[in-house]
C-alpha cells in the first residue's frame, strides 16, 4: 500500500516539532514506491514550495535527500528490488516532471481541478515544478551515489 500523497502537510507534528502519525489517509491505496518517494522529494527537498514565485529560493537541500534515502530505504529494504534502488532517484524526477505537467494542464483547462487564486497561478505552479526539476538534474550524480 502507498499513499500517494506524502507531502509534508500531510504528517503530523507534535509541539516538539516530532513527527505524530500520517493524515489524509483516504488516498492510501495499492502503488507503487514511485509515487510516495517521488512525492516526498518533490515536497521536501526544497525550503519552498509550489506557491513560491521567486524561483531563485527554490534549491536542492542534499541533506533532506539523504533523510529521506536513509528513512525509506531503512523501512523497505526487503521490500525494494534491486531496480528499484536503482531508480531510486528518478522517482523525483518523474513525481515533479508529473505534477508540473498537471499543473500546466490545470491552467490551460481554465483552473478546473485545483483551482486558482489568482489569474495565472497554476502556471507558476507548474513553471516552479520546472525549476524544481532542473534543480534535482543538476544534483544527480552527487544525489544518485547515496542510494
Amino acid at each position: 500500500m502507498t499513499h500517494h500523497d506524502t507531502k509534508i502537510s500531510n504528517v503530523l507534528f507534535d509541539k516538539n516539532e516530532q513527527a505524530i502519525c500520517v493524515i489524509d489517509l483516504d488516498t492510501v491505496m495499492p502503488g507503487y514506491y514511485i509515487s510516495d518517494v517521488g512525492d516526498m522529494m518533490r515536497t521536501y527537498l526544497s525550503p519552498v514550495n509550489e506557491e513560491e514565485k521567486n524561483f531563485d529560493k527554490i534549491i536542492v537541500r542534499e541533506d533532506f535527500y539523504k533523510a529521506i534515502v536513509k528513512g525509506y530505504v531503512n523501512e523497505m529494504k526487503d521490500e525494494l528490488t534491486e531496480t528499484e534502488l536503482k531508480y531510486f532517484f528518478y522517482a523525483g524526477k518523474f513525481m515533479i516532471y508529473m505534477q508540473a505537467l498537471r499543473f500546466l494542464t490545470d491552467h490551460v483547462n481554465n483552473d478546473v481541478y485545483y483551482g486558482a487564486k489568482y489569474e495565472g497561478h497554476n502556471f507558476v505552479r507548474a513553471n516552479n515544478q520546472m525549476v524544481l526539476l532542473q534543480r534535482l538534474i543538476e544534483k544527480e550524480n552527487v544525489l544518485k551515489k547515496i542510494v
